[in-house]
């Protein structure tokens, strides 16, 4: 008889697994080197194995029924095939051949294919196997049999133990056999999603060797290839930590590094990783098949780019790319950190990620932008790559000795050029000035009148309310200057045009003042003429500063004399449960500022500066160093299977945020109401024709930490929206107002408002 597999597309569990087989084969074509033999060998068992399990008969009589009456439904009493599929393995003559430790790696890896509830015990799986597995079986497309007679006394006195000892302590204590399950496991995971995706694809065919080496040369055919990008094209081979200040060319630096290899870039703001992307793209003509956007807002990005059919159109709707993406399928993959690093978590189901970042190259793009905790899950997250055999790229304008520290301290091998890059012919871009107290709102609508200006400030409510100062000069004055606000409080359809008008702003010579927030850091290719920054660590403060004079020298002509960075040491946003909470790096970095103050700060003096806040010595006993260490020790001696892989999202992110619509969206535009219509009464739209309008919809909305809810004066329903429940959006009675055509305005607007049994 013919056993089946699935019932959307039909597939028996020979053809099935032969699928699985094609997969497997292929990649090993493509990527020959990326396990050993012994690891191949492990891989290709699983295969052959793990569907067995659903031979059993109420499996068949589940899919019957959903190809009769095209459901998909449950039979009660079925146990998930994956508890089953062992009972045809275990045979003394694999164990000899593979050896015990090896054994138990493949049943363990096996048994856990699907993340399922076991909650079954053993005389519960003895009678179950007993009534409703075959005793015999043969694959119809290899002619293999597999007996089942025999071997249920071992499947219970060893299999079951075996299996659920990822549960137990000895997994945790050996490392190895545990890093080395997680690569079958892995492999085992997206050899069978692709062969249960419709394309049926594991791995996009990469590009060819040397294209960014033929690229980039050809880029830099004048002046040749510069000091990074010789250094870090010479070595690809080597995990590397590669400090250069900012607009000296470390983006293609990294390119020249991963060149040939898989790799996964990873930045710290979606904004970022969107312009990288679009960077290679465009400039470097990489094909856009092999290249995606992996984060929270990769389908509204696609989606967009499709409508407008600009010249990053892409072949496949967006809904498939999302799935390549989240399989790992693809040659290159520009993302956050959340989106791989989750795995520290060691959840069932998280397996895949470590198993791919094994044959990998890995950058870390701005590292200086992470919290402690981030920090943290980085680390270890290396410290597992690196012993898997992966490799990694840290890429950063600061990186402070803290961090090399602890990794040192921690195995993590990695090499470190003696020299620290920066621009050729731009060691003096900055002239600066440290004023304790607040802005001098007089003197920035003066700059502003000449020059472009940027304002940057620690927190939403100051930069709110610098843009409100600046905006009375602008009533009062006969000379009118343009001044626009961006932060993380505007709706997603406005934060993108915003992000797209301080890009264009940075590059035309009108005179502009932009007030914004640290949103603006990382990344961000702009360059203005002066910048105004509330005080901050030493790291984000030179990132801010990277952002004006970005590939000029300073310039005493054009600047008058007067300096092109102010700095305010005003205290906001510093302290417990405040956006910079560790003052035992803030105060430092403010008292060692002083030491440079109005002189020319130049490239070597910052690292020098950056070196001194994060000292070692100083910082050894400090909140902020041992939080990490606090961190990476329980990441250690974290047991696998301890959270699920939703818990090991949640715990990554550290971020409870609520997904709110401004009430002026709800009552006034009447297209926001039409997509709520259309989605409540729709409940049977195609899925790529639902999630174009929730994305629209989500257009409208804005991400907001659960923590401002503690500020009375910002009311949201109690409940999601109704008839888009799933969604989780919430009404938001706040003031919010933009102009689309004029690009001005302050975005949310927390005020108070009576009537607070609708609220929370």
């Amino acid at each position: 008889m013919k056993y089946w597999a699935k019932s959307d597309p039909l597939k028996t569990v020979a053809e099935h697994t032969a699928d699985l087989r094609n997969i497997w084969e292929y990649f090993l074509k493509i990527y020959p080197a990326a396990f050993d033999k012994s690891e191949q060998s492990l891989i290709a068992i699983a295969i052959e194995y793990h569907d067995l399990g659903k031979l059993n008969d109420l499996f068949q009589e589940k899919i019957a029924i959903n190809i009769n009456e095209h459901k998909n439904m449950h039979v009660s009493g079925e146990i998930p095939h994956g508890f089953l599929s062992c009972a045809y393995l275990y045979t003394r003559e694999m164990q000899k051949s593979i050896g015990l430790e090896n054994m138990e790696i493949l049943l363990t890896a096996i048994y856990n294919h699907h993340t399922r509830e076991d909650c079954y015990n053993v005389v519960s799986l003895k009678k179950y196997i007993e009534e409703h597995l075959p005793v015999s079986y043969t694959d119809e497309i290899t002619n293999i049999a597999y007996e089942l007679k025999d071997k249920r006394a071992r499947y219970f006195n060893h299999i079951i133990p075996s299996c659920r000892n990822i549960k137990g302590t000895h997994w945790g204590k050996d490392k190895k056999l545990y890093l080395r399950y997680i690569v079958i496991k892995g492999i085992l995971n997206r050899i069978d999603y692709a062969a249960s995706s419709d394309a049926r694809v594991m791995e996009i065919q990469p590009m060819a060797n040397d294209f960014f080496k033929n690229k980039i040369q050809r880029a830099f055919t004048e002046k040749g290839l510069r000091p990074v990008q010789m250094y870090m094209a010479q070595r690809k081979d080597k995990n590397l930590i590669v400090i250069a200040s900012t607009g000296c060319g470390k983006t293609e630096a990294a390119l020249l590094w991963l060149d040939g290899f898989k790799t996964f870039y990873t930045l710290p703001l979606k904004v970022s990783i969107n312009a990288i992307y679009e960077r290679i793209c465009k400039e470097y003509k990489y094909d856009k098949e092999k290249i995606t956007l992996l984060h929270s807002g990769m389908l509204a990005y696609y989606f967009n780019q499709n409508d407008k059919n600009t010249g990053l159109k892409i072949k496949d709707d967006p809904v498939e790319r999302q799935k390549k993406a989240k399989l790992l399928s693809f040659p290159l993959t520009v993302c956050t950190v959340d989106q791989l690093f989750y795995f520290v978590f060691k959840s069932i189901g998280s397996e895949m990620i470590p198993a791919t970042l094994k044959y990998s190259h890995l950058v870390i793009d701005e590292i200086q932008m992470y919290s402690p905790d981030i920090l943290a899950y980085i680390l270890y997250g290396l410290k597992i790559v690196t012993k898997l055999g992966g490799k990694f790229a840290i890429i950063t304008a600061t990186f402070p000795p803290v961090l090399h520290e602890l990794m040192i301290e921690n195995n993590i091998p990695f090499e470190m050029p003696s020299e620290k890059y920066y621009v050729d012919g731009c060691s003096s871009r900055h002239k600066i000035t440290c004023i304790d107290g607040e802005f001098d709102y007089d003197l920035i609508f003066n700059k502003g009148q000449t020059y472009k200006v940027l304002v940057l400030c620690n927190t939403v409510k100051k930069a709110q309310q610098v843009y409100a100062e600046i905006q009375k000069y602008n009533d009062q004055s006969e000379i009118k200057v343009t001044v626009r606000l961006l932060h993380s409080r505007f709706i997603r359809k406005h934060r993108k045009i915003l992000e797209e008008a301080i890009i264009n702003d940075a590059q035309n010579d009108t005179p502009v003042i932009w007030v914004s927030t640290q949103i603006v850091e990382a990344s961000l290719d702009i360059d203005y003429d002066i910048l105004f920054t509330e005080m901050c660590p030493a790291d984000s403060l030179l990132q801010r500063m990277g952002r004006c004079f970005r590939k000029r020298n300073y310039n005493a002509d054009y600047l008058k004399g007067q300096p092109n960075v102010y700095i305010y040491n005003t205290g906001n946003g510093v302290g417990s449960n405040n956006v910079y909470q560790y003052l035992d790096i803030y105060e430092p970095s403010w008292q060692l500022i002083q030491k440079y103050n109005d002189t020319i700060f130049d490239e070597c003096a910052k690292f020098d500066y950056v070196d001194a806040v994060y000292n070692i010595d100083r910082l050894k006993n400090s909140k902020y160093y041992l939080k990490i260490k606090e961190n990476m020790q329980y990441l250690i001696d974290l047991l696998p299977n301890s959270f699920n892989l939703s818990e090991s999202h949640q715990l990554f992110r550290n971020i409870q945020s609520i997904t709110i619509l401004p009430d002026k969206f709800y009552n006034d535009i009447p297209q926001v109401k039409k997509l709520i219509e259309v989605l409540a009464i729709n409940k049977r739209m195609a899925l790529l024709e639902r999630l174009r309008y929730e994305e629209k919809l989500r257009e409208y909305t804005v991400d907001i930490p659960i923590s401002t809810l503690n500020n009375k004066k910002l009311y949201i329903d109690k409940n999601a929206i109704k008839g888009i429940e799933k969604l989780d959006i919430h009404r938001a009675y706040c003031e919010y107002n933009f102009d689309e055509k004029l690009l001005i305005g302050s975005g949310i607007l927390v005020t108070e408002i009576d009537n607070e049994n609708r609220f929370i």
